[in-house]
């Protein structure tokens, strides 16, 4: 995500952008970014000579694997929550020393049971069966809207009738499990789902609407852990949402089977090592013919995030910047941004045009954006300068009655942040690098649910998707990712296209919007 859209922008910078956005806005035609420094590189583009629009691929961005998020991605029910423990008086993180490598639960304690969630299976909402098997000897139970019966040594079935309400759910809870002989490797499906199948038939088909996928929630990016190769996620794990993330095959593998690009997240901590082996595998396992992008962390600009704090930290200490603290922080970002390139572009040597190397900024700050391309070599070890192109707009103190004047200005808000689009594709072409989103759409974020919910639903937000997408497609052009499949509407924001799987696209203007402009593609 990318935070508020003008953070850390500074009382000067909001000046001068400001200055910026409305010379764009009235049309100014002879527009000229300043020369970079290093001699040999194109002159300064006026607004008149940007390159072409290419024709748009539209991406998405998968939203977190969490339960609550409403998403069914696997078929087994239970990959996409953790353990928690709990004495009869709620629940708490569940303490790793109990856990084996793969996540199964070695032993219980005295008077502990074990609750793991499952993710609710997508709409249409009816009564569903579920048959679960496990491994080992123990004791399950079941909370929530699960209904358990049928039980044997090693399986039991679940009857669960969900209706989509915003707090429901369901849950299976170890109570008993043998320390010599643990219950582990538990698979819960719905009835009639081949045991072999891994992702959810209605989420293979959602995503199959998109041309690339990126995986920054999935990987947990955010987070900013430092990882360890030999504790990464695997097929064979038990969850799918631990402090590793997602698995790497199941990344791969998801886009192989619907014919999308990945895009990959470094995490900002990853050692060489780390980096190599990852990129290892996505070249061995990726199918051919489809394109790999990647980037380094999330936002490293964005000071909300720990990676971005801890970059500003490093380039003080290393003494970069001057002293200006945003601009060690962008050039310590340009020094391990090129470190992880470097490794990438060396294991794709066999396959140079199949790997899309992408340095991030932020859409309304160009300055961050100069700073990284200029900085050493940079330019030599990416292809694509990127930004989050998102209309926002302030919504504190504004409620359900202001939803005519929000709306009223949306054109205005859809014309400067595609002002802000514009001035880094030419800033990107200046370099001789494309320019592409790695988020977008609308960036509405109000703790107010009453007028987030009404904002989501009303159909003037498909006219602003519409708009957005029209206006990209027409003076942008190129990859537009945008931010994100499915998730509910709360007070973090309300960056689902759709609320829930299997929503009719009717009750989701967002994705009605899009599909309306997918279906005009060629």
């Amino acid at each position: 995500m990318a935070g508020w859209r003008g953070r850390g922008l500074g009382l000067a910078g909001q000046a001068a952008f400001t200055l910026l956005a409305l010379a764009l806005l009235v049309g100014i035609a002879v527009y000229a970014l300043p020369s970079p420094s290093h001699e040999g590189r194109p002159p300064g583009l006026t607004a008149e000579v940007l390159p072409s629009p290419a024709p748009t691929r539209i991406g998405i961005n998968l939203f977190g694997l969490a339960t609550f998020n409403r998403q069914q991605v696997f078929s087994n029910l239970i990959l996409q929550s953790e353990w928690f423990s709990s004495r009869g008086d709620g629940w708490t993180a569940f303490p790793s020393e109990q856990l084996d490598p793969q996540g199964w639960v070695r032993f219980l304690r005295p008077g502990q049971t074990a609750p793991r969630p499952l993710v609710l299976p997508p709409a249409p909402f009816h009564p569903v069966e579920i048959g679960c098997r496990f491994e080992g000897r123990g004791l399950i139970e079941a909370g929530g809207l699960a209904r358990l019966r049928d039980r044997t040594a090693h399986g039991f079935m679940l009857d669960m009738a969900p209706t989509g309400a915003e707090e429901e759910g369901a849950w299976i809870e170890l109570a008993e499990t043998d320390p010599q002989d643990p219950v582990r490797n538990i698979d819960c499906r719905l009835s009639g789902r081949p045991a072999a199948e891994r992702f959810s038939p209605e989420f293979l088909s959602f995503v199959r609407q998109f041309g690339i996928i990126r995986f920054l929630d999935w990987q947990r990016t955010n987070d900013n852990v430092l990882p360890r190769w030999e504790t990464r996620a695997s097929l064979q794990s038990a969850t799918q949402v631990g402090p590793a993330g997602a698995s790497i095959e199941d990344m791969v593998d998801l886009a192989n089977r619907t014919g999308a690009d990945p895009w990959f997240l470094m995490p900002y901590q990853a050692d060489q090592a780390y980096i190599r082996q990852f990129a290892r595998m996505v070249h061995d396992r990726l199918a051919p013919g489809r394109t790999v992008y990647v980037e380094l962390g999330n936002e490293v600009w964005n000071s909300m995030f720990d990676a971005a704090r801890q970059a500003q930290q490093e380039g003080m200490t290393l003494g970069l910047g001057d002293g200006d603290p945003m601009r060690a922080q962008m050039l310590r970002y340009a020094q391990k941004l090129r470190d992880a390139m470097r490794i990438w572009t060396d294991v794709f040597r066999d396959r140079p045009g199949r790997l899309v190397r992408v340095a991030a900024s932020q859409n309304a700050w160009p300055d961050l954006a100069t700073i990284v391309l200029d900085d050493e070599d940079t330019v030599r070890w990416i292809d694509a300068l990127a930004t989050a192109p998102y209309v926002w707009m302030e919504l504190d103190g504004y409620g359900v009655g202001d939803v005519d004047r929000i709306f009223a200005r949306a054109p205005a808000a859809v014309e400067a942040t595609i002002a802000d689009a514009l001035t880094h594709k030419a800033i990107a072409a200046r370099y001789g690098k494309r320019y592409l989103s790695y988020e977008g759409g609308q960036h509405f974020v109000t703790a107010n649910l009453d007028l987030a919910r009404t904002l989501q639903r009303d159909p003037r937000m498909g006219r602003l998707y519409r708009d957005y997408l029209a206006q990209w497609d027409s003076r942008i052009g190129g990859e537009l990712l945008l931010y994100a499949s499915t998730a509910p509407v709360a007070d973090y924001g309300s960056w689902g296209l759709r609320e829930y799987a299997g929503q009719p696209p009717g009750e989701a203007p967002k994705l009605r919007a899009v599909q309306q402009f997918l279906a005009r593609r060629p």
